[in-house]
Parts: C-alpha cells; structure tokens; sequence
C-alpha cells in the first residue's frame, strides 16, 4: 500500500509540474514564410485608402513645437512634453509617445492579435518618440518628434529608407494600422519610401474623433 501510494504521489507531481511548464497562452505555428521574409511593397492603391502623412504644419497647429529640430534624438519641451506618456505596454513592447497615438497603438494590436497573433509576438520597434528633423529634410520635423510615429521591423535587421521592399510583417499589420487611421510609409516615394514607419493620418489628427 506504501508503495501504491509513493506512486500516485509522484504522478501528482509530475501532472503538477507539467501544468506549470507549459504556456499561459499556445499561439498558432507560423504557415508559410515568416513575417520577418522580404516581399515587395503592394502597389501605393492598395493601402493607405484616404489616409496621408501628416504634415509638419498640422502637427504644430494641434500640438505645438515639440522641442529642438536636431539631427538626432533631443528631449521632448515645453507644454507638449505633457502630452507625452511613457514605457506603456501596447502587447509586443513597451512605448513612449503621444497619448492618443499610444492609446491607438494598444488597439492596433490587441485587433491584430485576434487573427495574426504569430506576427504580433514577432515584431520588434525601433522607436516611437524622438525629437529631430527628418532624414531627407532637415528643414522639417520628422513626425516621431510628436511621437505620433512609429518604427517596426521583424527578425535581425531594419529595411533601410528608399528600400521598395518590405518585411512581411509590415505587410501584415498595415491593414489595421489603416483601420485605425494611421498612414503606412511605404506610400512615401523615391528615397523617402519608409516601409518600417507608421504615423497617425493627417486625417485622423484633424478629426480626431471620428
């Protein structure tokens, strides 16, 4: 009987500690090339459907200077450094920026989880807010200064600017991006093509409440 019982004990504990190793959540394996693969941009009519790059104007006109226009990243000032939030979890990572375009973020993804829950577990940021003038132009704000855009990559490396090729994640994802009002950067043209970028809409910044 002592024996008997040693054994249930230990088949016990070894359901108990099978419990524990095992995942809180089992997402789907990945079908088909990984979200990191190269693929060619899509044809500029095939996204980005009423949407457009913020311009520099209508950023200053609905949130002001947002600090120094420096070639790299400077803090955040004045009164818009109040509209910045930070370290926010948005489900893959963690980010600083602009408040609504943070809140928008964690609804971006928490769509993009329910049907591409292996891209979302896969993608990784370059960053959201940073304070700086444009790569291409250094007359101009680049929008993260308003930390209303945001870099995203998959596997090892970025796809550098004027690239015309895209992550397959990127590819993914724009679709609710573009839901929820924000423009994808591969419709920039020439050598400001910017597959990794995505920037809250001039629309959706005018209208914020549509």
């Amino acid at each position: 009987m002592a024996k008997k019982a040693k054994k249930v004990k230990k088949a016990k504990t070894a359901a108990r500690l099978t419990r524990m190793a095992a995942p809180a959540v089992i997402l789907p394996a990945i079908d088909g090339p990984s979200p990191g693969t190269l693929v060619p941009i899509p044809p500029s009519n095939t996204f980005n459907q009423g949407l457009h790059s913020a311009s520099e104007q209508t950023m200053l006109n609905a949130f002001g200077v947002p600090g120094q226009r420096t070639q790299d990243c400077s803090p955040a000032t004045g009164a818009f450094k109040l509209r910045i939030v930070s370290r926010v979890n948005v489900g893959p990572f963690n980010v600083s920026g602009l408040d609504v375009a943070v809140a928008s973020l964690v609804r971006v993804f928490a769509d993009a989880i329910q049907q591409i829950p292996d891209v979302v577990a896969a993608v990784k940021t370059a960053g959201m807010l940073c304070v700086r003038h444009k790569r291409t132009n250094a007359n101009s704000f680049s929008n993260h200064s308003w930390g209303s855009a945001i870099d995203i990559f998959f596997g090892s490396g970025v796809v550098p600017q004027g690239s015309n090729k895209t992550h397959r994640g990127c590819l993914q994802l724009a679709p609710f991006f573009n839901h929820h009002g924000w423009f994808w950067g591969a419709g920039f043209s020439g050598r400001s093509v910017d597959s990794m970028h995505f920037e809250v809409a001039e629309e959706t910044i005018r209208n914020p409440h549509q």
